[in-house]
C-alpha cells in the first residue's frame, strides 16, 4: 500500500462517505490524489459490511463528474490567463499545442474516456479540454460515460477481489496512462503531417 493511501484510509474510515465524495472530487478537480486507490479500499471495505457498495459507487460517480466539469470549466474560462501570467505564454501559442487542440478537438472521445481511468490524465486531459475550448456537449458525454464506467470497473475489483485489488490497480493506471501517451503523440504526429500536406498543396 502507498505511503498516500496509507495516510487517506484512517480519514476513509473516520468521515465514511463524506470522505469518498471529497476525495473524488478532488482528484477530478486538481489534487492527484489516487482516488482509484480509495474506491477500492472503499468497496473492499463494503465486502465486509463496513460501506455500502452502491452508495460508494452513486457517491464517487458524482464527485468525479462534479470535479470534472468544475476543472474543465475553470480552465476554459481562466486557464489561458493564469497560464500566460505564471510564463506558459509561449507555450500556449506554440504550433505544437494549437495542432494537438485542434486534431483533440475533431475526436476527443475516447481520449476523454480512456483519461478518467488515471489520475493524472484526467487532470491533463480535463485541462487540455478546457484549454481548447472542447464542445461541452461532447466532453459532457464522454466524460460522464467514462465517470461511470471507471467507477463501477474499480470498484467491482475493490469488491471482488479484496486481497488483490491494489496490484490489478497499479496495472490499470500503468495501461490507462500508455494509452493516452501513444495518442497524444498520435494527434501531435497527425497534425505535423497535415500541416506538411497544406505547405506542399500551396506551393
Amino acid at each position: 500500500m502507498s505511503p498516500i493511501l496509507q495516510d487517506i484510509i484512517p480519514y476513509l474510515i473516520l468521515y465514511k462517505y463524506v470522505a469518498i465524495f471529497a476525495i473524488a472530487f478532488a482528484a477530478a478537480f486538481i489534487i492527484p490524489i489516487p482516488s482509484g486507490s480509495v474506491l477500492m479500499a472503499a468497496a473492499a471495505f463494503s465486502s465486509i459490511g463496513y460501506f455500502n457498495i452502491y452508495l460508494v459507487i452513486i457517491i464517487s460517480i458524482i464527485g468525479n463528474i462534479a470535479g470534472d466539469n468544475l476543472g474543465y470549466w475553470i480552465a476554459r474560462r481562466y486557464g489561458r490567463e493564469v497560464l500566460s501570467r505564471i510564463g506558459f505564454k509561449r507555450i500556449l501559442k506554440s504550433d505544437k499545442l494549437i495542432k494537438l487542440e485542434s486534431n483533440f478537438n475533431k475526436n476527443p472521445g475516447f481520449i476523454v474516456f480512456i483519461s478518467r481511468f488515471q489520475v493524472f490524465t484526467t487532470l491533463a486531459i480535463n485541462l487540455l479540454s478546457g484549454l481548447s475550448r472542447t464542445s461541452y456537449k461532447k466532453y459532457l458525454i464522454y466524460e460522464v460515460t467514462g465517470s461511470i464506467s471507471q467507477v463501477v470497473f474499480y470498484g467491482l475489483i475493490g469488491y471482488f477481489f479484496v486481497n488483490s485489488w491494489q496490484s490489478i490497480n497499479t496495472t490499470i493506471g500503468k495501461i490507462a496512462l500508455v494509452i493516452i501517451a501513444m495518442l497524444v503523440i498520435l494527434l501531435i504526429s497527425y497534425g505535423g503531417k497535415n500541416g506538411r500536406k497544406r505547405k506542399i498543396a500551396d506551393l
